[in-house]
């Protein structure tokens, strides 16, 4: 586990809310990206996670599940986890290399718990785990005001999220062969919602 605060700091941003810094301290080397460039989420990487683009880079890749969203990171070359800044609060994250602007400075995609989030580095990734406040509920995007999921991956997550939660309800049975028949049901709501939070 990591943590620690964010570097305070100016630095300008472009419309994609990523901090505009030098190459060099940039977590994932997404500086100098204009204004006008369109970000995007593509499709899913073979390990299922959505990539979020901006200017032809690939920013960071991120997945959820019924408990929790995780954020991939690949940090420039020789940066290990003693040079990361990271706080995450309830609706927050900031993200950096400590003594610079930080690189990301944005809201949640949705309400975390805090205390049970966490990030660390692992096989040469910054990973960003952050729990979810409300269990189940489908995040449309990592961070608000990134682009949002389109609509066929998002049935797609809330797909996987349903089948997460019968498995979880009726621990019994197998339901890794399971499929939907038109519309996939809110996860969260759906049969009087989840359980539990």
């Amino acid at each position: 586990r990591g943590g620690g605060a964010a570097a305070g700091g100016g630095g300008g941003r472009d419309a994609a809310g990523v901090a505009a810094t030098d190459a060099d301290v940039a977590v994932a080397a997404a500086a100098g990206v204009g204004p006008t460039m369109v970000a995007s989420v593509t499709p899913k990487t073979a390990d299922g996670r959505h990539k979020f683009v901006h200017s032809g880079r690939t920013i960071y890749e991120w997945e959820q599940s019924l408990e929790e969203v995780n954020v991939y990171i690949a940090p420039p070359p020789g940066v290990t986890a003693k040079h990361i800044a990271c706080t995450i609060t309830p609706k927050h994250l900031t993200l950096g290399i400590k003594g610079n602007p930080p690189f990301i400075n944005e809201d949640l995609g949705g309400l975390a718990v805090a205390d049970e989030s966490y990030w660390m580095m692992e096989d040469g990734e910054l990973h960003i785990n952050i729990q979810k406040a409300r269990k189940a509920e489908t995040w449309p995007s990592a961070l608000a005001g990134h682009a949002a999921l389109d609509p066929v991956s998002k049935t797609e997550v809330q797909k996987k999220m349903m089948l997460e939660r019968f498995q979880e309800e009726n621990p019994g049975f197998d339901f890794s062969g399971a499929d939907f028949n038109g519309n996939v049901p809110d996860p969260r709501t759906f049969m009087e919602g989840v359980k539990y939070k």
